[in-house]
């Protein structure tokens, strides 16, 4: 911004000016200033030197010191920051540099005068609570939330504003009191004022500047000695803990993101913290991580209103490690943005209120529209299982699209919400009261009333949904309805082995509290390593009542066993979402080489596994056969590559595992034998299963099981019997363990970890 657009003046200089306020005009007493004169001749340089400053905030071969002198009795006072600039800068520059980037501190500006801002107030987070923001008089209803690091207001009420904290530095005053602005060059011995303000104030390499609070106008004395500020840090370690997509308060910010981390802190505004006070479009309902990317779907573009942050667009993509911005997209084929899914390596679907366009990942771009996805009304929450996507629409009910060729393949009608795939692999999707099992490939479908409460979705105002799966149990779960627009306070399990409902699992808690606690927005996710529950909960009420937020943990048997209580705001929590930190883990019992003198099968739907992931959701694919005019190699549409010989000699098959966007390669050596044929298929299985195990470990072969045999690490064997192809590791100590199978026409070893 040009200097001459925005001045920051010094008050007792603006009073000396004889400014116009609305009703009267005022000058400074001859008095007072002549006694700020007298102070500032007997002013001496302060024992803090440049070398004592810790915090630095920009880059550049200049150095200027910032110092803050609230003058309020509470420690530490007189806070003294570095700015690091090159060219030319000045003491605008300044402050808005360090407003912007150590969350902390935090300013009252009026823009609207003749001449620029002023400065009303400055505050700090002296107790570290991290409430930041305002009350104006007695409103404690809409508290002010500093955006860039400040408060606007459009008159000269600076006396009427008090921080949220009280046990914050803030000081502010147009009437009772003032802040005085002070600074001295190089070539000074003493400070002085500045009547010119802060932004024709031309900072030197090596000048002080000094905002010293004067209570009832006094002018006290710059404090002997300034304290350092420690250095702002944000969360950079973004792996332990979950992230919250927030659409954040309609008409003041756009979306937003936190963290929550194991350890109980909650890292605000992460996204806008690491990309210059940036944000993603208007109501951010919906964000998932898909490979080393971290992908936000807004409803829309930009808000005219928002002047305080930079929209991002309707399509945000981040680095899913630093939150660094990658590319924002603000048309996504002319339609709202709902959802996201990650369909292969190269390859995204963008759900919309115009239908399914493609996204491509390699090169950052939007396509086109999947035909026939264009009139079914709004896109809701997709997945992506082994084989297809199975995307929800308003209108047109399920849509199962092949990502082999971008086609629509089948429409399974009827009014549904939301869908999801359980451990198991099946796929579920939700209507009123009922749930359908949706048949993975061949799509038939079975119907399981929900026996009395109801799911009643939210295509009126569309979110994510709170219909979830939980990667350790074979279960979904959700949260009860009590209408479209409102969920209950239940918790309803669904056990997909024994096909029963349990619609008391667990009750959010602030049941019996004056104004009750709901859920908001997708309300609940599992998350994939833990299998813990979290629920995010607002106060009923409406208006005011939204600032309050909870985040609520539950562990897997519905037991509450943490809370934690969000910063007072409108956050208006969109979805959880959990980091991938692992890639997945391709099973030894995969064969290296195989000799084959006819078709063979060997089924891959057990043969890898993923810690944060779905495994039954991992995709298979044949990356490339060496030689194809020796052997050909496909996946079919349950999870078995199939081997076909065509001519005698060797070829190398590599799979491709790919979980969620991130993906490991395996080799398989081919050998064709003699006497090739057409016969019927060969089938080489052998599986150990869920690997790591906590309990029963199950073995899975073709041939018949003779003798089985554990060892240690330290190679001591275990007391070992196994049971209808099961064994029994529940009394096992947690650790590596080697297996011994011997079949009647092979012997295998393996390795499986007791967790």
């Amino acid at each position: 911004m040009k200097k001459n657009y925005l001045l920051l003046m010094l008050l007792f200089a603006f009073f000396m000016r004889g400014q116009v306020i609305p009703g009267d005009r005022f000058s400074r007493d001859s008095k007072q200033n002549a006694a700020a004169k007298n102070w500032a001749g007997k002013s001496v340089g302060v024992a803090t030197t440049f070398d004592d400053i810790q915090y630095w905030v920009g880059t550049g071969s200049n150095k200027a010191a910032f110092v803050v002198q609230w003058n309020d009795g509470k420690n530490t006072d007189a806070l003294i920051w570095g700015f690091r600039w090159d060219g030319t800068a000045t003491g605008e520059d300044m402050l808005k540099a360090i407003l912007k980037t150590d969350r902390r501190f935090f300013a009252l500006l009026y823009k609207g005068t003749q001449t620029g801002a002023t400065v009303g107030g400055l505050g700090f987070d002296l107790d570290g609570v991290k409430t930041i923001g305002l009350y104006k008089g007695i409103d404690y209803t809409y508290p002010l939330y500093p955006a860039n690091g400040f408060v606007n207001t459009t008159a000269y009420d600076f006396d009427t504003y008090k921080a949220i904290d009280t046990n914050d530095h803030w000081q502010s005053g147009w009437t009772n009191g003032e802040w005085s602005y002070w600074g001295k060059n190089p070539a000074d011995t003493n400070f002085g004022s500045i009547s010119t303000g802060a932004s024709a104030r031309v900072l030197e390499n090596g000048s002080w500047d000094v905002w010293n609070y004067a209570p009832s106008k006094n002018v006290l004395p710059i404090a002997g000695t300034f304290t350092p500020v420690a250095p702002y840090v944000e969360a950079t370690d973004f792996t332990n803990g979950y992230f919250m997509v927030n659409e954040d308060w309609f008409g003041h910010t756009n979306g937003s993101l936190n963290f929550v981390n194991k350890n109980g802190s909650v890292n605000y505004r992460i996204y806008s913290t690491a990309n210059n006070n940036e944000t993603f479009g208007v109501t951010t309902c919906y964000g998932t991580v898909y490979g080393d990317k971290f992908y936000f779907i807004s409803k829309q573009a930009a808000s005219g209103s928002d002047q305080n942050f930079s929209p991002g667009g309707r399509l945000v993509v981040a680095n899913a490690q630093n939150m660094k911005k990658i590319a924002g997209f603000a048309n996504i084929g002319g339609g709202d943005g709902r959802s996201f899914v990650g369909v292969n390596e190269n390859t995204g679907y963008i759900g919309t209120s115009k239908g399914i366009f493609l996204f491509d990942i390699a090169n950052l771009k939007v396509g086109t529209v999947i035909t026939g996805t264009a009139s079914v009304g709004q896109i809701g929450n997709m997945i992506r299982t082994s084989q297809y996507v199975f995307a929800v629409s308003q209108n047109g009910g399920v849509l199962v699209i092949d990502p082999a060729n971008n086609t629509l393949v089948k429409t399974i009608t009827g009014k549904f919400h939301s869908v999801a795939q359980a451990k198991d692999g099946s796929v579920w999707g939700i209507q009123d009261q009922k749930l359908i099992n949706i048949n993975a490939t061949a799509f038939t479908l079975t119907e399981y009333a929900i026996p009395t409460t109801k799911y009643l979705g939210s295509w009126g105002a569309w979110n994510a949904g709170s219909f979830t799966y939980s990667t350790q149990q074979n279960a979904l779960y959700w949260m009860n309805s009590v209408n479209s627009f409102t969920s209950g306070t239940k918790i309803v399990k669904f056990d997909v082995a024994s096909k029963s409902f349990n619609e008391n699992f667990a009750t959010i808690p602030g049941q019996t509290d004056a104004f009750k606690q709901i859920p908001y927005g997708a309300a609940l996710r599992i998350d994939p390593v833990s299998d813990e529950l979290i629920v995010n909960t607002t106060e009923n009420g409406f208006g005011p009542h939204f600032q309050k937020n909870w985040v609520h943990t539950f562990d897997a048997t519905g037991n509450l066993i943490q809370t934690k209580v969000l910063d007072d705001y409108y956050w208006f929590p969109g979805t959880t979402v959990f980091p991938d930190n692992t890639a997945p883990v391709v099973s030894t019992t995969l064969p290296s080489e195989v000799s084959i003198k006819e078709p063979t099968v060997i089924d891959l739907k057990n043969i890898v596994s993923d810690t944060d992931n779905l495994s039954a959701a991992i995709v298979k694919s044949v990356k490339s056969v060496s030689d194809t005019e020796i052997v050909s190699a496909v996946i079919n549409v349950n999870d078995e590559l199939v081997l076909t010989p065509k001519a005698l000699g060797n070829a190398t098959v590599v799979i491709r595992f790919n979980s969620n966007g991130k993906w490991v390669e395996k080799s398989i050596i081919v050998n064709t034998t003699s006497n090739l044929g057409t016969g019927e298929f060969t089938k080489l299985e052998l599986a150990i299963y869920p690997n790591p195990v906590s309990d029963v470990l199950n073995v899975r072969t073709e041939d018949e099981v003779l003798k089985v045999t554990v060892y240690d690490i330290s190679g001591k064997s275990i007391n070992t019997q196994i049971n209808n192809n099961q064994i029994n590791v529940s009394d096992f100590a947690n650790g590596m363990y080697i297996i011994n199978i011997v079949t009647d026409k092979a012997n295998y070893v393996q390795k499986f970890i007791k967790k």
